[in-house]
């Protein structure tokens, strides 16, 4: 890729990031690691801003009026969505419930809709101390995808260019192709570089705005949620496998596809599937029981009850869809009976199916055999640590020692998101969060703590007392000698092992 246009420098882009607010960090980063054109951010709507799925919908400026492809799909850094969700805490004037409102309002003294290109244009300017200007950010970001090694088609795709070869037309650049491109940016080409920060610095936690569930935020994941998009792009069935409170329904709660429908369980076969059926037929109960029975009265509903129309009520909600048309997404399958496994064993092959399970039983895991499963673990420390923070912030005043709330709430819950926002919750009703108040107050579900520290001092004192006696006894000390070197070791990492002996859950 020739260009006359310079590169902006690390330092410069540095200095950008660093001077800017929360708004124009976003507005840079969305420029830097997405290419975007200056008009097509200020056009930017809150429904163009998919957190959950790692993607951003752009209008495409540059496309005529009869080009199908209009929109296009770019995935987005965890920078990008850190400084989305950083945006909005701090944002004004946005109505984040709207989804058809600008992400970047005017000043009040503007009349336009939204923010001007002018505006970017200087703030960008100013904070670079007039060394960047916006089309550089889009050019450094064209020119990483193109020294990283990527297919001029896939940059081409990502910045949204019109092609002016015919024969383009016809090419497809898949969805998970692009994403692998900006995660290959991400990367440092530098292993020992890469390998220093790592030991250096944690890796920063995902967190950005939910939509429903528990929280009005998303802590963590990253790793689940990469994994679950990937597979639903490639339409591949998916079981969320987890305890009760890892967050499974959170999850789903915010995940967002086209074409999704969504039901609660499946304990009742029947139930299920007539809502189904009354969602593809936008809720007209007279056409899918003429469908059905192919009657005209509704007196004849008593039909649909039994067994054989089930099997009926599978044939048509197939046959009124194309495979793989719609996404099924069941809230719990655990419960799940016999004959709700024969049905979806009918769905499975033609719906894309989502679903989620605290477990499932061995008798009734023969529909999982198209199904990849994604294991739900708890949240890490940091991520533990980030989510009871964010918790406490309306009674942050009234806790004595942070740091000790923060462990405590570690401690006691062990990364179950249900289990940290239930601690929290009952830590905010205490007038003052004292250490006592700590100490006394853990999550239900936690068992007392067993206190390991006397029985390991008598143990290790034990054996290196043993360590003395064996230096009295000169030739006949090895073995002393060996077990008190022993003990020694162990006192070492005695902490570790503490911690690793004590039990809290059920």
């Amino acid at each position: 890729m020739v260009s006359s246009i310079p590169l902006p420098s690390r330092q410069q882009l540095d200095l950008l990031l660093s001077r800017a607010n929360a708004k124009y960090q976003l507005i840079a980063l969305l420029m830097m690691d997405a290419g975007l054109r200056v008009t097509e951010v200020v056009r930017l709507q809150v429904k163009h801003v998919r957190p959950m799925e790692q993607l951003l919908v752009v209008f495409s400026l540059k496309k005529r009026a009869h080009s199908k492809d209009k929109f296009r799909k770019v995935p987005i850094t965890s920078r990008i969505i850190e400084a989305y969700a950083n945006y909005r805490r701090r944002a004004k004037g946005v109505d984040w419930n709207d989804p058809e409102a600008f992400l970047f309002p005017p000043s009040d003294q503007s009349s336009q809709l939204h923010l001007s290109r002018k505006s970017v244009y200087r703030r960008i300017m100013k904070y670079s101390n007039n060394t960047v200007n916006p089309h550089m950010l889009r050019h450094y970001y064209a020119t990483r995808m193109a020294n990283n090694g990527e297919d001029i088609r896939v940059v081409q795709k990502l910045l949204g260019h019109s092609s002016q070869q015919v024969t383009e037309r016809y090419l497809h650049v898949d969805q998970q192709r692009l994403r692998q491109a900006v995660r290959g940016m991400e990367r440092e080409r530098n292993v020992l570089r890469r390998l220093w920060r790592r030991l250096h610095r944690p890796p920063p936690v995902l967190v950005f705005p939910a939509q429903r569930g528990m929280t009005d935020f998303h802590v963590g994941r990253k790793g689940e949620l990469e994994r679950l998009h990937i597979l639903c792009e490639k339409r591949v069935n998916v079981l969320l496998l987890g305890p009760q409170g890892i967050g499974k329904s959170h999850l789903l709660d915010n995940f967002h596809r086209e074409r999704i429908i969504r039901m609660d369980d499946f304990r009742s076969p029947k139930q299920t599937l007539g809502g189904l059926l009354l969602t593809l037929f936008d809720g007209d109960k007279d056409e899918v029981l003429r469908l059905l029975l192919e009657v005209e009265k509704r007196e004849d509903l008593e039909r649909v009850a039994t067994r054989e129309s089930i099997k009926r009520l599978c044939e048509l909600a197939i046959g009124a869809t194309q495979p793989k048309e719609f996404t099924l997404v069941f809230d719990d399958l655990t419960d799940i009976t016999k004959y709700g496994v024969s049905i979806l064993e009918k769905l499975k092959n033609h719906f894309h199916i989502i679903a989620a399970a605290r477990r499932i039983k061995i008798e009734h895991a023969t529909f999982l055999s198209n199904f990849e499963r994604i294991e739900i673990q708890p949240l890490s420390r940091p991520e533990s640590l980030e989510l009871a923070s964010r918790l406490a912030q309306p009674f942050a005043e009234r806790i004595e020692d942070y740091e000790a709330f923060l462990n405590r709430v570690w401690e006691n819950t062990q990364g179950i998101p249900l289990f940290v926002v239930e601690l929290v919750e009952r830590l905010g009703k205490e007038p003052i969060v004292s250490l006592e108040a700590l100490q006394k107050v853990r999550h239900t579900a936690s068992k007392s703590e067993v206190d390991f520290s006397i029985p390991l001092i008598i143990a290790f004192s034990s054996l290196m007392a043993l360590r003395y006696m064996g230096s009295e006894l000169g030739h006949h000390s090895g073995a002393f000698r060996l077990l008190g070197g022993v003990a020694l070791i162990v006192a070492i990492f005695s902490r570790k092992i503490f911690l690793a002996l004590k039990r809290r859950f059920v």
